[in-house]
């Protein structure tokens, strides 16, 4: 995903000359992979890892291959947007698989409460915002320097090796779950009190994020530097991570309700200066503030969506966040396309003060019901092991009964 995204990003608007139409191609990969990996995650756990994630990456990749094709022949825009979308809807969700693959091996030697699972949850964290860090940098150089198709191509090389290499570690890999010997509640996730409000906080930070990577991209290019994008947009990864590792360690008095109320607030005037920004320091110094803020926004949600849901339900509830923040990424990238293209890549910057504004009210006029909402803590603590953010947050809550 580090790489696709952009990928498609960078081609689109290169062949097309239009960053509203290079959102919109993105948005149509993200929201179709935000869809597909909610429903290809369940036949994840009820068939087995290694029957479905081999048929997810081929699929994903055929579509790629086929997208680059009708891109490079100068084929309908229609068809080409199928095709990124079809290939979206077959992205394996290899995050989740990773994380199931590191409790199924730690509970049975230990248990789920383990330190050792939240130690490596917090290695895995890492990794991938590594990958993320690195990948627009990759992105950036391989579509500028060699082709433009050449990041998708050498995401597709990648993801299709890891995959297979992944699913031929059998004494790993969880044992399937076949649906009639589930508990699950028919209830979902998302009926549950304060559950809303951190979707639209979701889709509201995921906005930040599109808007962010097609202005920055957009920025640089009118400036005349566009192999800088790479650069800017690893700054706000590395940034982030950072800001990430450092919060997460601490422990703060105030109730997560109040936390997000603060950090978003934070967050929205550390951007408010960027429409206006006109020089690459400027827009390098902001984006550093304003990636080490991100983080522990993200981390306040997914703590809130961990104590919102009872157990049975973690993974529905976390599912939930994730796709609010594939579709605010969408979002994002495609309004801010279209504002780009009208008014020049310094409003661009705009779309994403106003996520952040949105995300600010959510919080600050949901503050009272989500502190009713939030379970206290239990006796004993329960671990993040399965919250598929690639960032390290505080030890979530729990439901009275639930035994995490």
């Amino acid at each position: 995903m580090a790489l696709v995204g952009l990928g498609i990003l960078l081609f689109t608007s290169g062949v097309t000359g239009s960053y509203g139409l290079a959102g919109v191609m993105s948005a149509a990969f993200s929201l179709s992979a935000a869809a597909g990996m909610i429903m290809s995650s369940r036949l994840v756990d009820r068939l087995g890892q290694h029957k479905v994630l081999g048929w997810l990456v081929t699929g994903e990749s055929v579509g790629l291959a086929l997208f680059i094709m009708t891109m490079e022949l100068r084929w309908p825009f229609g068809i080409s947007l199928v095709l990124a979308a079809g290939a979206g809807a077959c992205s394996p969700a290899i995050g989740p698989a990773v994380r199931a693959r590191w409790t199924y091996v730690i509970s049975k030697a230990e248990s789920t409460s383990s330190p050792k699972l939240r130690t490596a949850f917090a290695l895995e964290s890492i990794s991938e915002e590594i990958i993320f860090t690195i990948g627009p940098l990759i992105a950036a150089w391989l579509a500028l320097s060699v082709a433009l198709p050449a990041p998708i191509i050498f995401a597709i090389v990648v993801g299709v090796t890891g995959t297979f290499l992944l699913i031929r570690l059998r004494d790993t890999e969880p044992v399937a779950t076949p649906v009639h010997r589930t508990n699950t509640p028919h209830t979902s996730a998302f009926r549950h009190p304060g559950v809303g409000l951190m979707i639209f906080a979701a889709i509201a930070t995921g906005a930040i994020f599109g808007s962010f990577e097609v202005a920055i991209v957009a920025f640089t290019a009118e400036v005349g530097t566009p192999e800088l994008s790479g650069f800017l947009l690893a700054a706000w990864a590395l940034t982030s991570m950072f800001g990430g590792l450092w919060f997460g360690s601490r422990h703060f008095r105030a109730p997560l309700s109040r936390q997000l109320v603060v950090i978003t607030a934070a967050l929205t005037i550390a951007l408010l200066i960027t429409p206006f920004l006109s020089s690459l320091i400027a827009l390098s110094l902001t984006t550093m503030i304003s990636g080490a803020l991100v983080a522990p926004v993200l981390i306040t949600i997914f703590s809130l969506a961990e104590r919102l849901v009872p157990n049975a339900q973690l993974t529905e509830g976390l599912t939930f966040i994730n796709s609010g923040l594939t579709v605010g990424f969408s979002l994002g990238v495609s309004l801010g396309g279209y504002v780009i293209d009208g008014w020049g890549a310094g409003r661009g910057f705009a779309v994403g003060v106003g996520a952040a504004a949105g995300a600010f009210l959510v919080a600050i006029l949901g503050e009272h019901r989500l502190r009713g909402a939030v379970q206290d803590y239990g006796p004993i603590p329960p671990t993040s092991a399965l919250n598929t953010e690639p960032i390290p947050g505080p030890a979530p809550g729990g439901f009275p009964g639930d035994d995490r």
